[in-house]
């Protein structure tokens, strides 16, 4: 009973009407992020406005800074970002790792800086849990509450943040689906869009762990979004 009714809201969302053909930013800290945790949310935006991607570091813990680079690119590609609406930030103060010290300020200005040139009207990142506690995650979410916070970015543009869920929910796939739909906003995907999202991954060759092929399988974030609104 509980898959049917996971499939059953598969391709729904709940969104204020109002919020069609906005351009929607969304801030992640690492090529993989946008698809492996934003890929509902992406894809819905992808259909009823302008979607534009800042990731905060290039992912060159292991050296793969520059393989990490196309890999998003052409995962972003897949997800239907142009190529022109993606920046991928290489700063000696925004290194990949877990040991990488992110200063708010400098995630704050990298915010900024790219919401000048796009003009968001929607921001969406990172919760303060960071979906997987991941402290350049954690980061990106802080950074991003500190540029609206100092009105750095514009004070007129909505912040949303993914939600982080317990660790049976987070690999219950579709099944989470019925849950989700009690949240305020939500994103299911299609049936279309997931297979898009999956190849959208398979893009990131580098990072196709044993371990990362199984969440692929069983994450829900590869199939439902919910979110939740800072300052509203």
């Amino acid at each position: 009973a509980y898959i049917l009714i996971g499939v059953y809201y598969l391709g729904t969302s709940r969104w204020p009407s109002s919020y069609h053909n906005k351009r929607v930013l969304f801030v992640t800290a690492h090529p993989d992020d946008e698809v492996m945790f934003f890929g509902p949310t992406i894809r819905y935006f992808k259909s009823v406005g302008q979607v534009f991607l800042l990731c905060l570091s290039n992912g060159n813990l292991d050296g793969l800074g520059e393989v990490r680079t196309e890999e998003l690119q052409r995962s972003a590609k897949q997800l239907g970002i142009p190529a022109e609406h993606v920046k991928i930030v290489d700063s000696d103060k925004l290194q990949d790792g877990p040991r990488n010290l992110w200063r708010v300020e400098h995630v704050g200005e990298e915010v900024a800086n790219y919401a000048t040139h796009c003009r968001p009207d929607i921001v969406i990142t990172f919760d303060s849990y960071g979906v997987s506690g991941h402290p350049n995650h954690i980061a990106t979410s802080k950074g991003v509450n500190y540029a609206y916070k100092k009105r750095i970015i514009c004070g007129e543009t909505l912040i949303y943040q993914l939600d982080s869920v317990n660790l049976i929910r987070k690999y219950s796939s579709f099944l989470d689906c019925f849950i989700s739909t009690s949240s305020k906003i939500y994103n299911i995907a299609s049936l279309k869009d997931i297979i898009n999202i999956q190849s959208s991954m398979k893009r990131h060759k580098s990072q196709l762990t044993w371990f990362r092929k199984l969440y692929v399988i069983f994450s829900r974030y590869m199939v439902v979004n919910t979110l939740r609104s800072v300052g509203l």
